[in-house]
């Protein structure tokens, strides 16, 4: 998709204030609340939308919750819902104070003040390289990949702000696009325009070797210790993906090609195909597993089984892009190395912006993946039970519009099950909850502005969110601070960035 990325960019560019009190204690019904009550807004100002409410567990389900302003002496009546929650809407100023009552007894021991969810985001904590394409947590380390840079950048998670430690220098020309590890001291990076894959110490910083198609050899090989791999062209062109699964690395490749009468359309040399490396001995295998669609993306590790999303053709038409060929899932063996099923992701005629799936991310118990759109702000969900596309184009996840152009390009969800969005044209990333595909669940009432258009949503300029990648572990408990870093890519504002979505929660 870096290509495919970098088109559509070019084409789009003609002291955390937070609140006091929360939680409760135990009432007469012999009732224990686990939720947290909290009042959150989207930014600072007067006359604004502020929710207070509890998350799931902070009332008897059914009972009366009356939520009042302190400063202007409204309240607000709700019942609690079926898991405990609740979340009263006001129009007030984020200076005011609010109490809970939960059937006639006040469960705040003092005012709850409003949190802003804007305030959880810090942006330029460091400049990247041109064209980051990935972003990647191994241990205490992000790393992130740049394509126009040759290079992966590694940051110290553990200093705050994330402090650059060092960069493994790539072949130049070698275009990486995506890394994957397979231990704590060596990983592969995709190369996409060098048509290889490159071996690095992520301890030493150094490429150790380049595996690479005969035709494609760089002229500078030192930069990988002199150690090359030619491999026949059959075996590369254009990797884009890359996973490790039973002791061997699967890299998905887009074969595409540009088409010489129109400079932003690709065109398919056929359909996508996995290269399989054997991560002992580096051995390319002689043969590729071909898939079922053109324009292979990202692969997904989910259980014991490879998902391998592949796009369809990209066609720029009047000044838009869309998918002009189906795309689909294909589910591979690692065992066997063969594609066991498919699950085709069909054209719509009537919603023609929907479309170039991405990456297929796994909900925690597995039941479910979901993936973003290349040319709209929405996402597909699969069924991995029953292999079956249950919100596919024809019924979308809507995050901001099916019918205009836009990027999911990239979802990620936590272990609480809540998937984070990054949508690229209008600088924020949204928050859905995977158990109900509600976007904005409380307290995630609004997205996070994460860029420009997050802060000035007319503004002829942004930053584009593209990947993001979530901190595993308990912030607070296994690491102090951020929980989530994103990249921007708009050329010229290549930044990292954080969001600590702790923040908007109140304390224990």
């Amino acid at each position: 998709m870096r290509l495919f990325k970098i088109l559509f960019v070019f084409i789009l560019l003609g002291f955390i204030f937070r609140g006091c009190g929360g939680g409760g204690s135990s009432d007469d019904s012999g009732f224990v609340p686990t939720g947290k009550i909290i009042a959150i807004a989207e930014r600072s100002g007067s006359n604004i939308d502020i929710k207070v409410g509890g998350t799931a567990g902070a009332a008897p389900p059914g009972s009366k919750v009356e939520v009042t302003n302190l400063n202007t002496t409204e309240t607000l009546s709700t019942t609690a819902e079926s898991d405990g929650s609740f979340d009263p809407t006001f129009k007030g100023s984020t200076s005011d104070r609010f109490s809970v009552a939960v059937d006639g007894m006040i469960v705040t021991g003092i005012p709850i003040g409003v949190t802003l969810i804007s305030e959880a985001v810090k942006r330029n904590l460091a400049q990247l390289g041109s064209i980051p394409s990935a972003i990647e947590i191994q241990e205490n380390r992000a790393y992130v990949v740049n394509g126009g840079f040759n290079n992966v950048q590694i940051f110290d998670l553990n200093q705050q702000p994330p402090k650059q430690i060092g960069t493994i220098v790539l072949p130049p020309g070698s275009d990486p696009v995506a890394i994957a590890f397979i231990d704590n001291t060596r990983a592969y990076v995709a190369n996409l325009t060098g048509q290889s894959v490159a071996i690095v110490n992520v301890q030493t910083m150094q490429c150790e070797r380049l595996i690479v198609r005969s035709d494609s050899v760089p002229s500078n090989i030192g930069i990988c210790q002199n150690q090359v791999t030619a491999v026949g062209p059959e075996l590369f062109e254009d990797p884009m993906g890359i996973a490790v699964a039973n002791g061997k690395v699967y890299v998905s490749n887009n074969n595409l090609a540009p088409n010489p009468s129109n400079p932003f359309n690709l065109d398919p040399l056929g359909p996508g195909f996995l290269t399989v490396i054997n991560a002992m001995t580096n051995e390319v295998f002689g043969t590729t597993i071909e898939l079922s669609a053109d324009n292979a993306q990202g692969i997904t590790v989910v259980g014991d089984r490879l998902y391998v999303v592949s796009a369809g053709d990209p066609e720029f038409v009047g000044g838009l892009f869309f998918a002009n060929t189906p795309g689909a899932i294909d589910i591979i063996n690692p065992e066997t190395d063969e594609r066991e099923d498919s699950i085709p992701i069909p054209l719509n005629p009537d919603l023609p912006l929907v479309g170039f799936a991405g990456r297929l991310e796994p909900t925690p118990d597995e039941k479910f993946g979901y993936i973003g759109s290349g040319t709209s702000g929405v996402l597909f969900k699969v069924n991995l039970q029953s292999k079956k596309l249950v919100r596919g184009t024809g019924d979308p996840i809507i995050v901001t519009s099916a019918e205009q152009q836009d990027a999911t390009f990239d979802v990620e969800i936590g272990d609480d099950g809540l998937a984070f969005i990054p949508v690229f044209n209008i600088d924020q990333v949204f928050v859905m909850d995977t158990k109900n595909d509600f976007i904005n669940p409380f307290p995630f009432i609004a997205p996070f502005p994460v860029g420009i258009r997050g802060d000035e949503p007319s503004s002829d300029f942004f930053e584009g969110p593209q990947d993001l990648v979530i901190r595993p572990g308990t912030p607070g408990v296994d690491f102090q601070g951020a929980d989530i870093f994103f990249i921007t890519a708009i050329f010229g504002t290549e930044k990292l960035g954080s969001i600590n979505t702790a923040l908007i929660l109140p304390p224990e």
